[in-house]
Order: C-alpha cells, then sequence, then structure tokens
C-alpha cells in the first residue's frame, strides 16, 4: 500500500526540471556560435593607403630637420650681414638667391656702433624649426630666428635637385620668404 505523502518513484525521465531548479547551461562549440570570419581583402584600402603615406612623410622630415636646421641657419646669417650671399650659390635657386641679396644689409665695412673692435658676433639662433614633407621630393620649412638685435621669420621651399645616382639626397631652397 501506498501512504499519502510518501516518495514514490517517478516514472518520468530524468531531464524534467523540478520547480525553482536552474537548467544547466549549454555548451556548444565556439565555431558553432562564431560566424565564419571573412576573407581577408588582399586591398587594405584607402585609409591604410594613405596613413603609409604620411607616416613616409614624416619620417623625410624628420630626416630633413638638420638640414633645413643648416640651411637656414647659412641664410640667417646672410641677412644678419655675417655671410656674403654668394656663399649660397649652390643651395639656392636664382629666384631664392635673388630674394636674399634683396632682405640682405648692403655690403660693407659695419657700422662703429653696433659692433665694438675685436669682439665677435654670435651666429643667428633658430627658434621654432618646423619642416613638413609636401611630397616625396618636396618640403617647406619654417622657421624664427633671433639675431643680436632683430627677430625674424624665414619661410622656404626645399626640393630635391638630383633623383638620380650623381646626387641622390641633394636639397635645394627654391624659394624664400625672409619676414
Amino acid at each position: 500500500m501506498v501512504v499519502a505523502g510518501s516518495l514514490v518513484p517517478s516514472l518520468a525521465p530524468a531531464r524534467v526540471r523540478r520547480v525553482g531548479e536552474v537548467p544547466a547551461p549549454r555548451v556548444r562549440p565556439l565555431a558553432d556560435v562564431l560566424p565564419a570570419p571573412a576573407p581577408r581583402a588582399v586591398d587594405p584600402g584607402p585609409a591604410a593607403r594613405t596613413r603609409h603615406a604620411q607616416d613616409e612623410l614624416d619620417r623625410l622630415a624628420a630626416a630633413l630637420r638638420p638640414v633645413a636646421a643648416r640651411l637656414l641657419s647659412a641664410v640667417a646669417d646672410v641677412l644678419a650681414g655675417r655671410r656674403p650671399p654668394g656663399h649660397l650659390d649652390a643651395l639656392l635657386t636664382p629666384d631664392a638667391l635673388a630674394t636674399l641679396v634683396r632682405a640682405a644689409p648692403p655690403p660693407g665695412p659695419r657700422r662703429p656702433d653696433r659692433v665694438s673692435p675685436g669682439t665677435v658676433t654670435p651666429a643667428a639662433g633658430l627658434r621654432g624649426l618646423r619642416v613638413c614633407a609636401v611630397g616625396r621630393d618636396t618640403a617647406e620649412v619654417t622657421a624664427v630666428v633671433h639675431g643680436r638685435d632683430r627677430v625674424r621669420a624665414l619661410a622656404g621651399r626645399l626640393e630635391r635637385a638630383g633623383a638620380g645616382y650623381a646626387a641622390p639626397g641633394r636639397w635645394r631652397l627654391v624659394a624664400l620668404w625672409p619676414g
């Protein structure tokens, strides 16, 4: 006989849940859950090409910084009267040299009230040199040049003079804007 309230073995399958029981998580293979990876494109796209090109221009600008500093220091020496413009013939195009000659002080003896005899005037100092590579063979440079009694702004455009094997890394100042 079966007494009420006693436990009777159930004939129901074992998978039946009881009230309040949390179901066991169902584990599936990861390949079934995630979508199949898309085939990788051969062309990375225009954004990646632009980023790569800009990285190359940034590296070129960093490499040109010492060249631009030496060149603009020489131009500043001409503008201060410490060097004749003819010294820069090989580094400037004729148009840039003509601009430099117009902006330079007239040749001749210095005024005695500016420099006492026997003193050496310091070279012009560059502040705020900026180099921006526009292309593989072109860069634009700007700087603030401070001298003994004047502060000037200089801007110029550098272009690669020879792309061949004879002169692979020669840069010339093709345009100059002295302020």
